[in-house]
């Protein structure tokens, strides 16, 4: 980076406008920048460092102050510089934000925001960049490859702050470092190690937990197993147990478990036995009371049988009747139903016999022939009907077709009409579309109108509510003001009179001791036991304590509190009201108003107009499509009465030939409805006395088949007469008692065989023979009991039985769950161990003996490089006598690593950095300085900086030292670089001729080149 041209207006101590060429400095490669103290040499960089960063270096970052208070009110603060970075030249101005005057508001200002511009130079001229502060900064750090406290660092170089870096605490020189070097990334290495080591220690103790816990459970399990079982006391063998592995005591549970598993199961076989023994007696009474029960039940079987066996033949016989005579009842009820069907069809026959004598004088006999000629007599009406008929429908189509003629006729007069009445419409609707075509419409026109009388109107409206805003804000930001200045003035007061009390303690610090002082006992300053003429106070003075030291800090801490907030409402309203104007403009309400009603009339004007077009437009448009809608009705309407007038002469001609044929047909006839409703009489009467007679005569043949095979089927049956057969049927109710009474009779004889030949009979029959019955219920109840106690006393040593085996199965699983627990459980711990130790490294504990943590090693590791790269100016410039080193040594218990040591050649010793004099600190300051800028921009990527300044500290040196120094600034230039001292030493006038000048005066200062004025206001 290389810097051009510097621009300085209303900025700092400069009241007007001053500039500096630095591509004429850059000539002579060495410059200098002089002036006394005040007058803005530091100024000159703080411009440098705004333009690039839009923030004023160091302690000054953040300040408001940076306006000149000698500047003219209207003239406002800029500074522009040119530069170039790289192979890119580039022009930045900024300008802070200040209190501008302003027609309007009651102080007559307003607060102009901070405003920057970013241009680059290209081959077609300067192209703006970016007009945004923010984003200014971001390109042009980006490309230096530093932020703004770097920045500072490697082109800025303070001397004083490096002096005391040089003679800094480790603690100090590492928060210097972490600043200009990064770490976070390591710092994020730690962070990262701490949270896995809690997540691992997380996970370790709740293993650990379940490993106690699961040990805890087999042993309180096996304990509770044990109490109460064991038949001889174990406390001998429990006190023994304490000195036992945990292995070792689960191998001794197991063993217990197992002998009162071995005694339980030895309990439990002799029971059974017991339980078996009476079991079989109970079961032998059982059985001898069950065949003795069986064998009763034989003998009143028998008797049942003997007394109901004579009724049970007779029922059997009687069924069997009943079956033959049933299997014959199909037949009887054929010939009853054939009977019936003969009846049924004499009447009918008798009713057609009586029709056909009185309608057609016919004697109709029931014989083959009688039929015959009913027939005959039926097919000739039917042909005579069907001609009736086929002239009855000509007829009868008559009248609609003689419609139809009459509709034809009427519609085809209709058409014509509606076609006269349309054409007529069309002509005088035509005359009324050009009257309104003649008109305005131009709908678009009026539209964009409307639509720009309506901004118009919203723009006045949202500038009035602005312009409200805007007069109230201002008598706001009066009050706002004048309140932060009244705070300010209370904030001076409170830290005079917090001055004035350390002042006054300070000047009391001799009484302070005297009153500490006590006789034989050593003095804290001196350390004498005798005190011959301490310090004596008045008699009505006040000593000052730290209690109203503190007392007036905390009410300048509230002051300085109140002024913050009052400074942040006054900002605040200040940023309101400049939005407010830049929206309202300088306008008042009044006449902003006077214009929004001016801008309403017009807008009523415009509204109309539209209105106006638009109802012409509609109206055209709607005769537009009456006359398209008439125009083609007329033409419809020709149509339609062309196609209806050809209907009504084809319908005509059709009436004219239907009525010819009816008059061909009605020719010596009567009318023919009348005709058809006769014949259809006769018609249907004749065939219906077909049927008749056709149905009597099947009726009879069927009746003679049926009596046949009644007569047949009933004698083969056994029936001789039909009394026989009536005798033999039983009624339902009689039938199944009497199968009732043979089915029991059967079911007895068979259960009486079964157990005749059974093998419980044979048996109790066998126990009867030697004298034995049936068992008392005493007996039973008794046996029963001793039984029922046997399978209690058995159930309950087989409980203890499973318990034991249950108690053993579960004491092996919980121990080999143990081991597998224990198991997965190493990895865990181990990996726990190993994490811990290494997080114990980096943040500086456990093995790491320097104690440093992981950031602090990387910062070691940048200091180391600083020290080799200042050693290289440090040897220039002090004869070869001094070399800067880094020291790592340990340093107790405190953190190693960040230390610096000075190599003297002259006596091959290292020297603290504190027993440097004054100019050998200077050059070991500015030295370490150069070395860090180096360092800086190597590990930032930092573009190589042509231009440097280096501020301060010449005058402590000797006329040997400063040549050496001056060297080796010298060869610091080599390659193009400029560098400008900083200094208000005269000696340093005579050795540098190429130097620029501030000049402060009461108005301002002014910057000279070789006494000449450079620029002005």
């Amino acid at each position: 980076m290389r810097i051009h041209k510097l621009q300085i207006q209303a900025f700092g101590p400069f009241a007007g406008s001053e500039q500096i060429d630095f591509d004429e400095l850059a000539e002579g490669g060495l410059f200098l920048l002089d002036g006394p103290t005040g007058a803005g040499k530091s100024s000159i960089l703080d411009a440098i460092c705004y333009a690039l960063y839009g923030s004023l270096p160091g302690s000054r970052t953040g300040s408001r102050q940076i306006r000149s208070d000698h500047a003219p009110a209207e003239l406002a603060p800029e500074v522009t510089c040119e530069l170039t970075i790289g192979d890119r030249r580039f022009e930045v101005t900024r300008s802070p934000a200040w209190v501008r005057p302003s027609k309007r508001g009651k102080n007559k200002t307003t607060e102009q925001k901070a405003s920057s511009l970013l241009r680059e130079f290209t081959s077609q001229g300067w192209k703006e960049l970016s007009t945004r502060n923010d984003e200014v900064g971001h390109v042009l750090g980006s490309l230096l490859g530093l932020d703004r406290e770097q920045f500072t660092k490697v082109v800025m170089l303070p001397q004083g702050g490096f002096a005391d870096f040089l003679r800094a605490k480790a603690k100090d020189r590492e928060d210097l470092l972490a600043n200009l070097f990064d770490t976070s990334d390591y710092a994020r290495i730690e962070e990262e190690f701490s949270a896995r080591l809690a997540e691992e220690r997380k996970k370790t103790e709740s293993v650990e937990a379940r490993l106690s816990a699961a040990e805890d459970a087999i042993h309180s399990e096996a304990r509770a197993f044990l109490a109460g079982r064991e038949q001889h006391d174990n406390a001998e063998e429990q006190n023994e147990s304490k000195s036992l592995t945990t292995e070792e005591s689960f191998a001794g549970y197991r063993t217990r478990i197992e002998q009162i598993l071995r005694l339980a199961e030895a309990e439990a076989t002799k029971l059974k036995a017991n339980r078996s023994r009476t079991g079989d007696v109970v079961r032998a009474l059982d059985e001898r009371r069950r065949l003795f029960a069986r064998h009763g039940e034989l003998k009143t079987m028998q008797q049942r049988y003997a007394e109901n066996h004579e009724a049970a033949v007779i029922a059997s016989g009687r069924l069997e009747k009943d079956a033959q005579a049933s299997s014959v009842r199909a037949y009887l009820a054929q010939a009853k139903s054939a009977r019936s069907t003969v009846d049924e069809a004499s009447l009918a026959w008798q009713r057609q016999q009586r029709w056909l004598s009185e309608e057609l004088e016919l004697t109709g006999e029931a014989t083959s022939t009688g039929l015959e000629t009913l027939r005959q007599h039926s097919q000739q009406v039917a042909a005579e009907l069907a001609v009736a008929k086929s002239a009855l429908d000509e007829e009868q189509r008559r009248v609609p077709l003689a419609n139809e003629v009459a509709q034809a006729k009427q519609r085809a007069a209709e058409h014509e009409q509606a076609r006269v009445k349309a054409e007529t419409e069309v002509a005088q609707l035509s005359t009324e579309r050009e009257e309104l075509a003649s008109g305005d419409l131009d709908q678009v026109a009026a539209g964009d109108k409307l639509h720009q009388a309506k901004e118009r109107q919203q723009l006045l409206e949202t500038q009035i509510a602005h312009a409200i805003a805007r007069d109230d804000l201002e008598e706001k930001v009066l009050t706002a003001r004048e309140a932060a200045s009244a705070q300010e003035l209370k904030i001076v007061e409170a830290e005079k009179s917090l001055l004035a009390l350390r002042t006054e303690q300070l000047s009391q610090s001799a009484l302070c001791l005297a009153a500490a002082l006590e006789d034989g006992k050593p003095c804290l300053v001196c350390g004498s036991a005798e005190h011959p003429a301490p310090a004596m106070a008045d008699a009505d003075a006040t000593l000052i304590d730290d209690e109203q030291i503190q007392r007036s800090e905390a009410l300048v801490a509230e002051a300085r509190a109140a002024g913050q907030k009052a400074a942040q409402t006054r900002d605040t309203l200040l940023a309101k009201l400049e939005t407010s104007q830049l929206s309202a403009g300088e306008k008042s309400v009044a006449e902003l108003r006077v214009e929004l009603g001016q801008t309403q009339e017009e807008l009523e004007l415009v509204r109309k107009h539209q209105t106006e077009v638009t109802v012409r437009i509609t109206k055209l448009e709607q005769l537009r499509g009456r006359i398209e809608q008439l125009t083609a009705r007329a033409a419809q309407s020709g149509i339609e009465y062309a196609t209806a007038h050809q209907s009504a002469q084809s319908l005509t001609a059709q009436l004219q030939e239907l009525d010819a044929r009816l008059q061909e047909l009605r020719s010596g006839k009567k009318n023919l409805a009348d005709q058809v409703a006769e014949l259809q009489g006769r018609s249907a009467g004749l065939a219906k006395s077909v049927q008749a007679l056709q149905t009597l005569m099947g009726a009879r043949e069927a009746l003679a088949k049926a009596e046949s095979s009644w007569e047949i089927e009933r004698q083969a049956a056994g029936f001789d007469t039909v009394e026989d057969f009536t005798s033999a049927i039983l009624d339902d109710a009689e039938r199944e008692r009497l199968r009732q009474l043979h089915r029991a009779d059967a079911d007895l004889f068979s259960a009486i065989a079964v157990l005749e030949n059974s093998e419980d009979y044979r048996a109790a029959q066998e126990l009867h023979a030697k004298g034995l019955g049936a068992p008392s219920e005493e007996e039973l109840q008794n046996a029963r009991a001793q039984a029922v106690a046997a399978e209690e006393e058995y159930e309950s040593a087989r409980e203890q039985v499973v318990l034991a085996v249950t108690r053993l199965e579960r004491h092996d699983q919980a121990v080999d769950e143990l081991q597998l627990l224990r198991a997965d459980a190493g990895p865990v711990i181990e990996a726990y161990r190993r994490l811990r130790g290494l997080a114990e490294v980096i943040r500086g504990g456990g093995e790491n003996l320097y104690k440093m943590t992981l950031s602090t090693y990387v910062l070691a590791a940048r200091l180391e490089e600083v020290a080799i790269a200042a050693t290289e100016r440090l040897d220039a410039m002090s004869g070869g006598r001094y070399s800067l080193h880094h020291d790592d040594s340990k340093q107790g218990n405190a953190k190693s690593g960040l230390g610096l040591r000075v190599l003297d050649s002259w006596t091959g010793k290292y020297r603290e950095t504190q027993t440097l004099s004054g100019g050998e600190t200077f050059m070991a300051s500015l030295a370490l300085a150069l070395g860090l800028a180096d360092v800086i921009s190597h590990h930032s990527g930092a573009v190589d900086m042509q231009t440097l300044f280096v501020d301060e500290g010449f005058g402590s040196l000797d006329a040997e030292t400063l040549e050496e120094v001056m060297q080796a600034l010298e060869n610091l230039r080599a390659g193009g670089r400029t560098i400008g001292l900083v200094s208000h030493v005269a000696e340093m006038k005579q050795r540098i001729t190429n130097r620029v000048s501030v000049l402060k005066t009461q108005h301002g200062s002014t910057i000279q080149r070789d006494g000449l004025l450079l620029a002005s206001p």
